[in-house]
């Protein structure tokens, strides 16, 4: 782990023999093409939506993803760090060169990315910056895979983009939470 100004680094989150399946389940998804980063831009991505809870989650499948967010958050200790005990939204993102998404903001409180792709190269980059309230870059978090990323949801970010020599998906898995005492009516902005 590195230490927390806006953003935070975790690698090793998963078990090698569950980061392999999860690796393995993602490169059998079914993508579509039809994800805004920002509401009212042109620029689109590859999108699965995965579930508001537990229970939506397995309903729709997605139950092999679960095992990131316990994992991460009894090994970095998610609730003491960031106040943060559960999600409200967890879903994928993917994109190959030649999409680039918008810098934009998320809803909730901290947004927390994970990237799966073991094999990942770091010449094919990829990967992901955050801004500070200046719009100055305040960290670029290469790919790796197995690694997860934790920032204020409020901050602006971007994907970067994918380098022309690689021809492999680029994938993410991305669990919008919240704080554990946040309020009800910030709360309803998540449904």
């Amino acid at each position: 782990m590195m230490g927390y100004q806006l953003v935070d680094v975790y690698d090793d989150v998963c078990e090698t023999h569950v980061a392999e399946l999860i690796d393995n389940q993602i490169r059998q998804c079914e993508w579509k093409f039809d994800y805004h980063s920002h509401s009212g831009k042109p620029n689109k991505h590859w999108h699965i939506f995965c579930g508001h809870d537990e229970e939506e989650i397995k309903k729709l499948g997605y139950d092999w993803l679960l095992p990131i967010w316990e994992s991460a958050k009894r090994k970095f200790d998610f609730e003491e760090k960031y106040k943060v005990d559960s999600f409200v939204r967890l879903y994928m993102n993917a994109h190959t060169h030649g999409i680039e998404p918008h810098i934009h903001r998320d809803d909730g409180d901290f947004t927390m990315i994970y990237y799966p792709r073991l094999d990942w190269k770091p010449e094919w980059n990829g990967g992901t910056v955050v801004y500070d309230e200046q719009d100055e870059v305040e960290r670029h978090v290469m790919y790796k895979g197995n690694r997860l990323m934790a920032f204020p949801a409020h901050c602006k970010h971007q994907a970067m983009p994918v380098s022309r020599q690689c021809f492999q998906l680029r994938t993410c898995v991305v669990f919008k939470t919240k704080v554990m005492d946040a309020n009800p009516e910030r709360l309803n902005a998540y449904k």
